[in-house]
């Protein structure tokens, strides 16, 4: 099966075979599973200081002849904070009261990494890099139609300038997307905004994929929706955001190339 190869101008150059992994089952199930996996890995384990809602006066004396005692008082028979002259306060400590300890706080030592099989990942990776290449798959997610897989000659790499990159994309009519991703630019607020670490929610487009570190991985990074990607770097959430395959990509010729033997 073969692929054409297009210039910057979006023309025709030559054509090049399809590596056979591109024609694997898209299987929706394990490219999420492979996602979550991956967003796992990221979260960072957390609990309240230990000894937190601890730290007080507060106690609870049972024996009803002992000094300070709450037996027989008409009180609730719970640690109260201590006052001068042998009188107690308010409740601490316990779980209800104001305060007080958690009861079943969060705790470093969860394992929170969803683990996956190698086998599993890699069948996961294949998956979604063949649902790149579908029209159906790409238009399910999209919802338009797009002549993939957008392959470019290796000139693609040494783009430097953002005012080009654009160009690219309007001569290969994936413009209309990325407008789609300005678009839904908004505000991230609240405890959201701190979680996440981030202003603002943008919807992903297009993906370039190079063969190294070159030029266009920071003239497309200031474009909202766009992000680039070294082909030995690709991860599943990359190419499927979300769980979700079918994202537009647009490869350089060598780092297609590359992507067949590194299977």
């Amino acid at each position: 099966m073969k692929a054409q190869v297009l210039s910057i101008a979006g023309e025709k150059v030559e054509e090049v075979d399809i590596p056979p992994q591109f024609n694997v089952e898209v299987r929706e199930d394990l490219i999420v599973r492979a996602v979550r996996s991956e967003l796992s890995k990221t979260y960072q384990p957390k609990s309240p200081y230990r000894w937190a809602g601890m730290e007080t006066s507060a106690d609870y004396i049972g024996n009803k002849d002992a000094y300070r005692t709450m037996k027989n008082r008409g009180h609730a028979m719970l640690p109260h904070e201590k006052l001068p002259k042998g009188r107690y306060g308010r409740v601490r400590r316990i779980p209800f009261a104001v305060t007080g300890r958690r009861a079943h706080p969060p705790k470093v030592e969860k394992v929170v990494e969803e683990k996956i099989n190698k086998k599993e990942y890699a069948k996961a990776l294949w998956s979604g890099l063949a649902a790149t290449i579908s029209k159906h798959a790409v238009k399910d997610r999209t919802g338009a139609e797009y002549n993939v897989p957008y392959i470019i000659v290796d000139d693609l790499e040494s783009i430097s300038k953002t005012k080009d990159v654009i160009k690219l994309l309007q001569n290969l009519n994936l413009l209309d997307d990325v407008k789609k991703s300005v678009a839904s630019k908004k505000r991230i607020t609240g405890v959201r905004r701190k979680r996440l670490g981030r202003a603002y929610r943008v919807r992903k487009s297009v993906l370039f994929i190079v063969s190294k570190d070159c030029n266009i991985l920071k003239s497309a990074s200031s474009i909202p929706g766009v992000d680039v990607v070294e082909v030995g770097k690709i991860k599943v959430r990359d190419i499927a955001p979300g769980g979700k395959a079918g994202r537009l990509v647009v490869w350089s010729k060598s780092a297609f190339i590359k992507m067949g033997e590194l299977a």
